[in-house]
């Protein structure tokens, strides 16, 4: 029978010869578009939960962002640890290396498992630690169930992370896409039952929201793992062969690329965390209002998030043939389709800002129009940086097809809390620009990381053709 990297391995070695620039376009779309569709699916649950707590009022949007933005670095940090098993994959698949490939599967879903179990109790923790860091205490102690049934799902969530980034690997998305269209309408059904209580499921409120999401990814992991061990090119690799065996080179691998890879999305998403519980000081209105444009920035940046996995993925076959030409063109090809999407992601939110900020609101709701002033704005200022974000997420994203993380993960770190927080807070406080003020310093920020690592995309990719190492590390 043909395995998984013989299949991959025929197909790429149909020629060596540089490919156009058309086919590299089309190729990093193609690959991107179910990815994106998943994407939006993923970030489509997060955002059912964000609206499930606008609909419910103000405050318990207060509260239940407030416990969202506490967990989301163990959240952000597990997604980067998790991201070199889609690049390893796809070096190995390159390489014909079925072993690699079955390996890196196993150590991953390890890894994934362990986090979540072990930065469970910090979540548990979190009203007393939000408390603790000068946010509003019956805002805080509003959230502690949803922290409770968050924290019992992140186990699960990373697992989920894990076998998504196998099957992307493989060139052959659309599995994870209907996996977690499905679980997005099991949520949105969810929330509905579990905050207002249905037949014998009492009324669990903002609590309810979490439980929904935590079966949700239960359920979608349970079935993807169900799919792998059945389904070709998958099955045939034995993927869950000897899973309880520990392979500690692999783990060592993974772990050395994917801890400065967390540390980059960690600061990333802490700085939005950040400039978010720094609002939260002004007040329950501008804390709603920046989840809501927080929730839509991060909407938008799933589709060059999606650009980005796909860049890494044959960036990452490239380098395991060897072929230099074809990675350095296919790079160059994601970076400019990534400037037209997100042209037209910023024109969108230009265009309709008012539109999408209401889809969270609850139209009774006392606070309306104070946090529909609040978050007009920016919603505006996401529109500004949405080149300079989805340039900088894809940037780094080739570069982890290359396994250079470390300097890009300093790169991003003094981008986006010297000048992203940095900014932000002179601007909010010192300016006197207030929530607002506070939520500009995204824009220099991201722009600074844009700037940084899309040098160092073009250093790496100079020093390739030179006739340097492709891989970094």
């Amino acid at each position: 029978m043909t395995t998984a990297s013989e299949k991959t391995g025929d197909s790429i070695q149909r020629s060596r010869q540089v490919l156009s620039w058309a086919y590299h376009h089309w190729q990093n779309i193609k690959l991107a578009m179910p990815i994106v569709i998943g994407a939006l699916s993923v970030i489509g649950i997060a955002t059912a939960d964000v609206i499930a707590m606008g609909r419910i009022d103000s405050i318990n949007l207060a509260a239940g962002s407030l416990g969202q933005r506490y967990y989301q670095p163990v959240y952000f940090f597990a997604l980067g640890m998790t991201l070199p098993v889609g690049a390893l994959i796809a070096q190995a698949l390159g390489a014909c290396d079925d072993r690699q490939i079955r390996r890196t599967l196993r150590q991953g879903l390890v890894i994934g498992a362990a986090i979540g179990i072990l930065f469970a109790p910090l979540v548990v923790a979190g009203p007393t630690i939000l408390v603790w860091l000068g946010q509003d205490p019956e805002l805080s102690h509003m959230a502690t169930d949803f922290l409770i049934w968050s924290a019992i799902g992140l186990p699960f969530n990373f697992i989920f992370f894990v076998l998504r980034q196998y099957i992307v690997a493989h060139q052959q998305p659309l599995p994870q896409v209907i996996a977690t269209l499905l679980g997005l309408g099991f949520n949105i059904i969810g929330n509905n039952a579990f905050i207002h209580g249905v037949g014998p499921v009492p009324a669990m409120g903002l609590a309810g929201v979490a439980l929904a999401t935590s079966l949700t990814w239960l359920l979608v992991s349970i079935g993807l793992m169900i799919y792998i061990a059945t389904s070709e090119p998958y099955r045939s690799s034995k993927p869950f062969q000897r899973l309880w065996i520990m392979d500690w080179q692999i783990t060592r691998r993974i772990a050395a690329l994917g801890f400065p890879i967390g540390l980059t999305i960690v600061a990333e998403s802490g700085m939005f965390i950040a400039i978010g519980l720094i609002i939260g000081l002004f007040g329950t209105a501008g804390l709603a209002a920046s989840a809501i444009a927080n929730q839509i920035a991060a909407v938008a940046f799933m589709v060059p998030i999606a650009l980005g996995q796909a860049g890494t993925v044959r960036v990452a076959h490239y380098a395991g043939r060897q072929d230099r030409q074809n990675l350095e063109r296919s790079a160059h090809s994601v970076m400019l389709v990534g400037i037209l999407v997100t042209s037209i992601t910023m024109a969108i939110l230009l265009i309709w800002p008012e539109a999408l900020v209401e889809i969270y609101l609850n139209q009774k709701d006392p606070l309306l129009k104070k946090v529909i002033s609040l978050a007009l704005p920016m919603v505006l200022i996401v529109a500004l940086f949405q080149i300079p974000d989805g340039l900088q997420g894809i940037a780094n994203s080739v570069l982890r097809g290359l396994n250079d993380t470390r300097i890009p993960a300093l790169l991003a770190i003094g981008s986006f809390w010297l000048f992203g927080v940095g900014g932000g807070t002179l601007m909010g406080f010192t300016l006197g620009l207030g929530p607002v003020g506070v939520w500009a310093g995204l824009v220099v920020g991201l722009s600074t990381s844009a700037l940084t690592l899309t040098w160092r995309m073009y250093r790496g990719l100079d020093r390739m053709k030179a006739g340097g190492r492709i891989l970094s590390g």
